[in-house]
């Protein structure tokens, strides 16, 4: 099976993650030309990307489209861009008529709680935290039906505001037109993606609007609308892949948390509950949600939002609970004991990985049983990897495509990722360069960057056994941002994904 890709950006979650998950089952991913992706801030060849994707999916068994990325060049691109909102669609047309299925994703842009302007508009740097806060009392206004008077709020100029909200105006627009290309067959399946959202929010308010539509036109078995962004690639490609090799008979997978009311707690920069979030997910991978693990065919276990205030991307939690990890560990035991398909889904605390789970999970022995693993970034980026993964190894394994070598290599790679760099070494980096606590960061000599994170994650990596990774080089790591944030590891035969 050949699926054509147009990633969300040029990063590896969006641009390489897709086709680690369709290896699983013997299928390959082609993604564009390297001078039509983007790079930061700078857009795509939208004209190249697209004549290259009308060529392609001619020859293709079905096509994963990021619609922002055909319409604005990337994701960056689309919150800081001035494209009108009839230049986008006319991008989109490229989709009209074509006979393979078409898989598409649209995100309804974020609004930070942070000075920083890194993946904003320029005056995020001066009123990121005041613009947030905007977005949630104009949310309780809509819902109260009245307009922003909130008292000793720090005021947005008026032309900051102007500009902000006729950008979120566009990109519903978008989010709307979206639906309706799903609604007149021209997208066989669309996720609608809620960025870095939080429940008070324009984006909670958006995806409550874009879901009504969804189910006024009847279209809730091929439109998700939830939580999530840089994994809906890799989510979309396993449900073109479930489509093609399990027909009627899609995997049946519960979901299960350790904690009693783990499934109901909110992740940050989520619009709800972990559960709703997972169920989404799992729908949109192409799983049927069944209630309990002994009718299923696959279990997402979900280690619970532990509700900390760290955050491993700049401020590391001050304590996690270690107790917690054991009972996750322990449930994921004895599921795999009883002949279960398992997936985690670590969202404990927001970008990175449980440092306990993981050695507990190690020491079980059960980190070379699962079907998926992960822990970056928001919860939606966790539990749609950890889903996407879990399905596609159960219909691989059905129709007898399943690469065992390439599910071993995808959960290394986010143990690697997720834990290694994220939850240990990434830390030390921040350090290391003296990074601000509230912003992103700068590498300015990304050499310096990768000896010191190699080095670091060495260390990490030492205590899961079993991994099977070859030792850890300066040239296996790079930024594919410049920053701190995300790394990209390199092939090698010595074994690192």
């Amino acid at each position: 099976m050949r699926i054509v890709l147009v990633p969300l950006d040029e990063r590896p979650v969006s641009a390489r993650l897709p086709g680690l998950v369709a290896a699983i089952a013997g299928a390959a991913v082609d993604g564009p030309p390297a001078e039509a992706l983007p790079s930061v801030r700078r857009p795509g060849d939208v004209d190249l990307l697209s004549s290259w994707f009308a060529e392609a999916a001619a020859n293709a068994d079905g096509a994963v489209v990021s619609l922002d990325a055909l319409g604005f060049g990337g994701l960056i691109p689309s919150r800081i861009g001035d494209e009108p909102l009839e230049q986008v669609l006319t991008r989109w047309s490229v989709l009209r008529g074509l006979d393979v299925p078409v898989h598409a994703a649209v995100v309804v842009p974020r609004s930070p709680d942070a000075l920083d302007a890194f993946e904003e508009p320029e005056y995020w740097a001066q009123w990121g935290p005041s613009l947030h806060a905007l977005s949630a009392r104009l949310a309780d206004g809509d819902r109260a039906g009245r307009a922003d008077r909130a008292e000793g709020a720090e005021p947005v100029p008026g032309e900051v505001r102007a500009d902000w909200l006729r950008r979120r105006l566009r990109q519903h627009a978008l989010g709307l037109a979206a639906v309706g290309l799903a609604a007149d067959g021209t997208i066989s399946r669309l996720f609608v993606g809620v960025d870095d959202a939080a429940t008070r929010s324009l984006s909670a308010v958006a995806q409550a609007e874009l879901d009504a539509w969804t189910a006024r036109l009847e279209l809730r078995d091929r439109v998700v609308v939830g939580p999530g962004a840089d994994e809906t690639g890799a989510v979309l490609t396993a449900r073109l892949l479930v489509d093609r090799l399990a027909g009627d008979t899609r995997p049946r997978v519960a979901l299960a948390c350790a904690e009693p009311d783990g499934l109901r707690r909110v992740a940050p920069y989520e619009t709800g509950p972990v559960g709703t979030t997972a169920r989404a997910q799992v729908e949109a991978a192409g799983g049927v949600l069944v209630d309990e693990p002994a009718a299923a065919d696959a279990v997402l276990v979900v280690h619970a939002p532990d509700g900390s205030r760290g955050d491993w991307a700049v401020a590391a939690p001050a304590t996690t609970d270690d107790v917690a990890a054991c009972r996750t560990a322990e449930l994921v035991a004895r599921l795999l004991d009883g002949g279960a398909a398992v997936a985690v889904g670590d969202v404990a605390q927001p970008n990175g990985a449980d440092p306990k789970l993981v050695r507990e999970l190690a020491a079980t022995g059960a980190v070379a049983r699962l079907d998926g693993y992960a822990a970056w970034n928001t919860a939606g980026n966790t539990l749609g990897t950890a889903a996407a993964h879990l399905v596609t190894a159960v219909v691989a394994r059905r129709a007898g495509v399943f690469d065992e070598a390439a599910a071993s290599r995808l959960v290394r790679l986010r143990l690697i990722e997720d834990f290694g760099y994220m939850s240990v070494a990434r830390a030390a980096l921040r350090r290391e360069l003296g990074s601000p606590v509230d912003r992103h960061d700068r590498i300015d000599d990304p050499d310096a960057a990768s000896a010191f994170v190699a080095g670091r994650l060495g260390d990490a990596l030492v205590s899961i056994p079993g991994l099977g990774i070859g030792p850890v080089r300066p040239e296996h790591v790079r930024f594919p941002w410049g920053r701190s944030f995300e790394i990209a590891l390199a092939d090698d035969s010595g074994g690192l994904p």
